[in-house]
């Protein structure tokens, strides 16, 4: 991996876990105020949110990045993509919005069966139009590989938020109600995502300060045509996705019930697993995040060098097993204290460790689907997460009605993850390119499990349980006993 990714990977690494860091503690901080009745329907809410945004802009962000990557020799295309998709979008966001609005109240009273819900959403409503012109500048900056801006924006989004919207928070706090409370949540995302368009474009103008070009209508044409052929499919596979994420927000809160919970304590369960447990186990995903991030345009710019893809592909999954191996000894070891930790909730603690085994079929979906993307098996995985997605809700129903639990929502998760994952390696490693499993990585991988386990190994036989304790000298030990690993292969090479 050249030095040029690798620094596009520390740089938005460093960003996201910031972000990620910031806008974790602001759920953190809402959890906190609103409960888990509350975190449940803040999850509907943002179901509904994600729905729209996704008919709005779904794919538009990797398109938009595969596309310039792709034609970067081409003077003052990206200018023009720029120009055409920002014009376009915007008159297609206000249409979504406006549809949002008008089908708010038929989601919130019957499919979600929240009526007050639909008076807390409408700062969602507006940030449609934002968000999508957020990913055309976002999309334009990965794009031409320069990924500080959008980093950059996002950190400044979530400071933002925070700054607002929790002063707010601690000033209403005691004499306004539920209602009130989800409303100023909804509210925080809107300030947020207004305050992170404001930067992009900013930063923008400062790169293109005296723009000036002609563009005919055979090349918006051309370029619309060649952005929507990738983001369609994304954005249709996308909006299906939330369309079952809001059957499965209807239908398991009812499986809940039906195996003896009353409304509230389903939705409570539902809120906890799906706003609590699953969100700290995805904590790493952070840094996960920045390689699917810059492996659209990476991948894009090397598909005709085979040896080259092969390297870069390599190093992207050893990169994700190397972050996924501490994160699931760390969660198994002590999910209930992390949860008391972060959400004051030992239940969510007890759902994390049942989430923890599955932690690397997670975060390696992530980017085995971002591969998949960048070498134009788009359409390969709408299928694929179609299929996956609707036998995954259809296998829900038996499986919580026959154990009489939550528990089984949960491993069906994690089964389903790691059939995703087999099926997309599967694919990858029959593309023309023949793609090869590299010894060294296998031989890493055996590695950095060896010294998880010796680590782990360790600190128990030394009697170190104390939380904060473990997991600075888990990592620490970690990181340097990979590095001394690594150290040593590269002398090894150069004899």
């Amino acid at each position: 991996m050249n030095k040029k990714i690798l620094k596009q990977i520390v740089i938005l690494t460093l960003c996201n876990i910031l972000t990620y860091s910031l806008f974790f503690f602001y759920r953190v901080f809402i959890s906190r105020r609103i409960g888990s009745v509350g975190m449940g329907l803040y999850t509907f809410g943002m179901t509904l949110y994600y729905l729209f945004y996704s008919i709005s802009s779904g794919g538009i962000l990797t398109a938009i990045s595969k596309y310039i990557a792709e034609n970067c020799y081409s003077a003052g295309l990206k200018e023009k993509v720029v120009f055409v998709m920002s014009r376009i979008l915007f008159f297609w966001s206000v249409i979504i919005s406006i549809l949002f609005l008008t089908l708010n109240p038929f989601f919130c009273d019957i499919v979600f069966s929240t009526p007050h819900l639909k008076h807390m959403v409408y700062p969602l409503i507006v940030c449609i139009v934002v968000v999508t012109q957020s990913a055309i500048l976002k999309g334009f900056f990965y794009g031409i590989q320069t990924p500080t801006p959008p980093a950059l924006a996002e950190v400044f989004e979530n400071i933002v938020r925070l700054s607002v919207t929790c002063p707010i928070f601690l000033t209403v706090a005691k004499s306004s109600s539920l209602d009130t409370k989800l409303f100023l949540s909804f509210l925080g995302i809107l300030i947020g995502e207004l305050s992170s368009l404001s930067f992009l474009w900013i930063s923008y103008k400062l790169k293109y300060k005296n723009i000036r070009f002609s563009i005919k209508l055979s090349e918006i044409v051309q370029i619309s045509s060649n952005i929507f052929k990738v983001s369609v499919p994304l954005a249709t596979a996308s909006v299906l996705g939330m369309i079952f994420q809001s059957l499965e927000n209807m239908i398991i809160p009812k499986m809940f019930e039906s195996i003896g919970n009353t409304k509230t304590k389903a939705i409570s369960i539902y809120g906890i697993i799906n706003g609590m447990s699953f969100p700290a186990a995805t904590l790493p995903l952070v840094i996960i995040n920045s390689l699917s991030i810059i492996i659209i345009p990476t991948i894009s710019e090397t598909k005709i060098n085979t040896k080259t893809l092969n390297s870069r592909i390599n190093s992207f999954l050893l990169l994700t097993i190397a972050i996924s191996l501490p994160a699931t000894c760390i969660f198994l070891l002590f999910p209930v204290q992390i949860c008391n930790l972060l959400y004051k909730n030992p239940q969510a603690g007890v759902y994390l460790k049942h989430i923890a085994p599955a932690i690397a079929f997670y975060y390696l979906s992530v980017v085995l689907s971002s591969l998949l993307n960048a070498l134009d098996k788009v359409n390969f995985n709408f299928i694929l997460n179609t299929v996956l997605t609707v036998a995954r809700l259809i296998a829900y129903i038996p499986a919580i009605l026959l154990f009489k639990s939550e528990i089984p929502y949960i491993w069906i998760s994690n089964i389903f993850a790691l059939i995703s994952c087999i099926i997309m390696i599967e694919k990858i490693s029959r593309l023309e390119f023949e793609f090869v499993l590299e010894k060294r990585i296998i031989f890493l991988i055996f590695q950095f499990a060896v010294v998880c386990l010796l680590i782990f190994t360790i600190l128990i036989y030394l009697n170190i349980t104390s939380m904060q304790v473990f997991i600075i000298l888990f990592l620490s030990g970690y990181f340097l006993i990979s590095y001394f690993i690594l150290l040593y292969q590269k002398r090894r090479k150069k004899d």
